[in-house]
């Protein structure tokens, strides 16, 4: 299983991996690396078939390829290497040759950088440096969330996390990862509907509000599942966790203010960013669901959003400050 983003802080110095079958590029970078006492570790692969088995190539930081290699081109590498979860910043380094390839691994891959052969060693740490820069405050974004964010690929692996994510994921209370790290819920029925879900999601693209009760059925959690698209078209499924015991839900009185909310829609509103569905707000509310649906409609018109999964979202999001949830 990939390193979670906070063990990837956590582990003090950052991996680059490099992949070229021309072996004499890969020495000539080796010995570069040692004059300039780089504050990271590298390692080598001269045949991208090796790396792509290697779990160093997924729990790396950043990978620098070469695109026509023997056996497995740079980009059908990346590709295979992001399907198992890799998240690294890519850096092509290629021939003058290869400019279509180079464009191509760009638009599929989102490409960090792109340097021609042969390329001055300071230049390319230089480029590797600014990649690490940029992962580690992605990360540490990530880390500042208030809940907790999990990446699962097409296979429901869970391939990143937050700081949150991994408290949570730890605990078992909830989100627990199976024999082949596949997300799952920490209670069988649970598991099901949020496999489903997430399956759904990677499918259609439209996102999706839960509602899962811990393992004692004493907290529930609100879940939103949305795809995004990692490199080489891999779809990536998201979970934003908030857990309403933590306070983080936005105060009746602070989504008046901010949302102009009359007081019904503002405790429809903060049901929904718990996890509750529309009847069992209406219930605690004590009106009919019709009422509670024509109270949704105004929350969409008021967040200009169109649909139950944008409103949480936006709710969720718009305070993320402890002490706000009552």
């Amino acid at each position: 299983m990939p390193l979670t983003l906070s063990q990837s802080l956590q582990a003090g110095r950052s991996r680059v991996v490099f992949v070229d079958d021309e072996r004499d590029v890969l020495d000539a970078i080796r010995r570069s690396l040692l004059l300039q006492n780089v504050a990271w570790d590298a390692q080598f692969f001269s045949d991208p078939k090796v790396a792509l088995a290697d779990a160093a190539c997924v729990n790396c930081d950043v990978i620098v390829t070469d695109l026509r290699m023997p056996g497995l081109t740079g980009i059908e590498l990346m590709k295979a290497l992001r399907a198992r979860g890799m998240s690294a910043e890519i850096i092509v380094l290629s021939g003058t040759g290869d400019m279509t390839s180079a464009l191509a691994a760009i638009n599929e891959l989102n490409v960090f950088r792109f340097y021609i052969k042969p390329c001055p060693q300071e230049r390319l740490v230089e480029g590797i440096n600014d990649a690490l820069d940029q992962r580690m405050a992605s990360i540490a974004a990530a880390d500042l969330l208030p809940f907790a964010v999990l990446g699962v690929d097409g296979s429901q692996r869970i391939t990143s996390m937050n700081k949150e994510g991994a408290g949570l994921v730890t605990s078992g209370h909830l989100i627990v990862v199976d024999g082949a790290g596949r997300c799952r819920a920490a209670t069988i029925a649970q598991s099901t509907t949020l496999s489903n879900a997430i399956e759904r999601v990677l499918k259609t693209g439209d996102a999706i509000v839960l509602g899962l009760n811990d393992s004692a059925n004493e907290t529930r959690f609100s879940v939103l599942i949305e795809r995004a698209m990692g490199g080489g078209g891999n779809a990536t499924a998201f979970l934003f966790i908030s857990d309403p015991a933590k306070r983080r839900t936005p105060s009746l009185d602070a989504l008046k203010q901010l949302f102009g909310f009359s007081n019904s829609e503002a405790k429809l509103a903060h049901g929904l960013a718990q996890g509750l569905d529309i009847k069992e707000v209406a219930e605690i509310m004590e009106v009919t669901v019709q009422t509670a649906r024509t109270y949704l409609k105004s929350l969409f018109e008021k967040t200009a959003t169109n649909r139950q999964a944008d409103l949480v979202r936006t709710l969720i999001t718009t305070i993320p400050l402890p002490g706000s949830g009552q």
